[in-house]
């Protein structure tokens, strides 16, 4: 669950300094058997504003109290490049909407090492033959057990023209992270054993990644993060022709997709230094603006110039 005082800042941004209509505003995770919980719903509600009082959350399976059930929309297929999958869909609020804001959390997971903005879209699949709104026939194909090199699902969700071809901006909340994605939250000893108190923002949906998986494969209390768990990250930097040698076409147009950001790892965990903050033209720039009073990494942002390549 991401910090309920992060998406009530978005919200509230959107609405009262981009002039956004509540009733424009969705907030999404339609995964079956999961909700948006009542310390994010009551806080948006808590605002007499009549937009707030507008915006829509969606889920897999409405409970009684204001969220909305949401609905697969069959006009919206997504063609994963494995055979063995079988075709998902996307919810009809996703291909409603104008634009995205991929609003993820900064924490390792037990299956796929990270779960960060590309896996945050397991929240927007449906299966009509394997349980509905469900991520579950995709996580073998996203483990961090697979082999380098090898097809990786999250490629087909980031390269799909309703999910990543229309974020037009990815965010990671790392104010308190979990230790994986059953655990409690933690305090990073790579940061003085303070919370990670960090959020990242970014276009690039490769470089944000590569940045969070960066942070967290350096801090030692993040014992999930190993394994193979950039793999996809590199899948989708080279997409038009992947390591895998895959051909990643998730809206079956005959179109390939071509690259889909810009991957590096950092210098070191002490300098936290890409290619651009280097010097050089091309790659990641990872620019940290830190409170008062902050620690360590503070906030960040990344730019990236797309024709980068790892």
């Amino acid at each position: 669950m991401p910090s309920p005082h992060v998406v009530y800042a978005l919200v509230a941004q959107l609405i009262e300094a981009a002039g956004v209509r509540g009733e424009d505003v969705t907030v999404y995770d339609v995964t079956g058997g999961r909700n948006i919980g009542d310390p994010i719903y009551k806080r948006v509600r808590a605002n007499a504003n009549a937009n707030f009082q507008a915006v829509r959350f969606v889920v897999g399976v409405a409970p009684a109290g204001g969220r909305v059930a949401a609905e697969p929309d069959k006009a919206s297929p997504i063609h994963f490049a494995d055979p063995s999958l079988p075709v998902a869909y996307v919810p009809k609020c996703v291909t409603e909407a104008k634009y995205l804001i991929n609003l993820a959390l900064l924490r390792p997971h037990s299956m796929a090492g990270v779960t960060l903005t590309a896996k945050n879209h397991f929240g927007s699949v449906y299966f009509p033959d394997s349980g509905g709104f469900t991520p579950r026939p995709l996580h073998n194909f996203a483990s961090r057990s697979r082999t380098a090199g090898s097809y990786n699902c999250l490629v087909d969700l980031i390269g799909h023209k309703q999910l990543g071809g229309k974020t037009l901006l990815y965010m990671l909340d790392g104010l308190y992270t979990g230790e994986h994605n059953e655990a409690n939250v933690f305090r990073f000893a790579s940061f003085g054993d303070h919370w990670a108190a960090s959020l990242f923002a970014s276009q690039d949906p490769v470089a944000i990644d590569s940045v969070g998986l960066d942070f967290l494969r350096s801090e030692p209390r993040a014992t999930q993060v190993r394994g193979n768990a950039d793999n996809y990250l590199h899948e989708a930097a080279l997409a038009s022709k992947p390591p895998s040698g895959t051909v990643y076409d998730p809206a079956q147009e005959g179109k390939p997709l071509a690259s889909l950001g810009v991957h590096e790892h950092w210098n070191n965990a002490a300098g936290r230094q890409y290619s651009r903050n280097l010097g050089k033209s091309e790659g990641i720039e990872l620019v940290t603006v830190a409170r008062p009073g902050g620690v360590a990494a503070g906030s960040g942002k990344l730019s990236s110039i797309a024709s980068a390549r790892p």
